[in-house]
């Protein structure tokens, strides 16, 4: 476990400042020596790994613990206590100054933690003002602990991802710093102020409500560090795979898809766009477009045939791609073939992604004509096997028909409950 020890290192010259002591720097080093031990030991490894030992990645995780349960923890439960008092204390405080200092003697002690291993792991210092930790309280400490736990969920996701690539104590050490950096004062201000400002809205086309109803759609994926490096640039940490090469700043990935709404859709490639549109049998171009384009229409239709066999949240918004789950069933079921296959028919695709599908379907709607007495003649012509040949199309519209739907011959939802109802 890491025992924290306070050393002040603040001096009444300015220009000593900029000095670089031989103290300062082995304390600095012993300071970092002493994380890196505890985080070893955090992650239940007998010692160190070696370089390009895959055992770094089970450091990373054990930081991340460690992270969660002595440093973000106790900070974020210090903001309930000190909302508890403020609350109870406010009338009879005038200023955000005098403010500022009752939530400081709750959270001061965590924030000087979380200070003290950020430092050590490389952290530039950042300075918290008043109006910020003041704000925290404010917006309500529940909201604070959503917001930061979400973006460290995802931060774990992302380092899930990239397993293979932490070999090397830099790069596990940078791992763990930028998680950390995830529950600093300046970021999670730096989070929220992104979360308003990335939220747009939109009319909810499907409501049949006589007033408006508005659906939320944006928000931007923030990785580690982002919110700062706009505003502080002594933040920007960008470390090589290969720690024995120079360190550049990479440039932006130009090869993501356009017309991206969600978080997750912004991490889509270019490439893996443009299989995704193949699979939903629409143009592949990259250009996801807006909620009335035809690639949103294609998804809309994929997640209605998908809702037969998952259970898909109401929350989830019907046009867009909200999970590597629903991604994955999107490229295991759809393809260019099929697409061809299924004439560009979207929900029928999906719908029946194996032909005993097919097979079923056809004796369920057999089953229905039969009993509702629709065309027997007709019904009689219907192909046999897993095909959707044309008696089964024009049975189909007489169908449609009969229930005063529109005479397609393609299966819609609402044709498709009808039957199977």
């Amino acid at each position: 476990m890491l025992t924290i020890i306070f050393v002040s290192a603040c001096t009444t010259d300015p220009e000593s400042s900029m000095v670089l002591r031989a103290d300062r720097v082995k304390a600095a080093a012993n300071n970092r020596v002493g994380v890196v031990a505890s985080m070893v030991e955090y992650s239940g490894l007998p010692a160190k790994p070696g370089p390009e030992s895959p055992d770094w990645k089970l450091v990373v995780l054990g930081g991340y613990d460690y992270v969660d349960e002595d440093l973000c923890k106790p900070f974020l439960n210090s903001l309930f206590v000190a909302e508890r008092n403020l609350r109870a204390t406010r009338n009879q405080i005038s200023d955000i100054g005098t403010a500022a200092i009752a939530i400081m003697s709750f959270a001061g002690t965590s924030l000087e933690a979380i200070g003290y291993v950020a430092a050590s792991l490389g952290l530039a210092k950042s300075t918290i003002d008043n109006y910020q930790i003041v704000r925290l309280v404010d917006l309500g400490p529940s909201r604070v602990l959503q917001l930061v736990n979400r973006a460290q969920s995802a931060y774990r996701e992302q380092t899930m991802r990239r397993a293979g690539d932490y070999t090397h104590e830099v790069l596990a050490m940078n791992a763990i710093a930028g998680y950390l950096d995830l529950c600093r004062v300046p970021t999670i201000v730096s989070l929220i102020d992104k979360a308003v400002d990335n939220t747009n809205f939109v009319a909810d086309t499907s409501s049949t409500l006589a007033a408006p109803q508005l659906l939320t759609v944006g928000g931007m994926q923030v990785s580690p560090n982002a919110a700062l490096r706009e505003s502080e640039r002594g933040q920007a940490r960008f470390v090589p795979k290969n720690p024995n090469s120079p360190i550049v700043v990479p440039p932006r990935d130009p090869t993501r898809i356009s017309g991206a709404i969600t978080n997750y859709e912004r991490d889509i490639d270019l490439s893996d766009g443009k299989l995704i549109q193949q699979a939903l049998c629409v143009k592949d171009d990259g250009n996801f477009g807006g909620l009335e384009s035809k690639t949103r229409l294609a998804i809309e239709q994929f997640k209605l045939a998908w809702a037969y066999t998952v259970k898909i949240p109401d929350s989830d918004a019907r046009r867009t791609i909200n999970g590597p789950d629903q991604r994955l069933a999107i490229l295991s079921k759809g393809s260019q073939a099929r697409c061809n296959a299924w004439n560009n028919n979207t929900f029928e695709m999906f719908l029946f992604p194996e032909a005993q599908n097919v097979m079923e379907f056809k004796e369920r709607f057999i089953a229905t004509m039969i009993k509702e007495k629709i065309s027997p003649e007709l019904v009689a012509k219907i192909e046999k096997g897993d095909s959707f040949g044309p008696n089964l199309r024009e049975a189909l519209k007489v169908f449609q028909q009969s229930k005063q739907l529109p005479a397609t011959g393609i299966l819609d939802k609402k044709t498709f409950d009808l039957i199977v109802s």
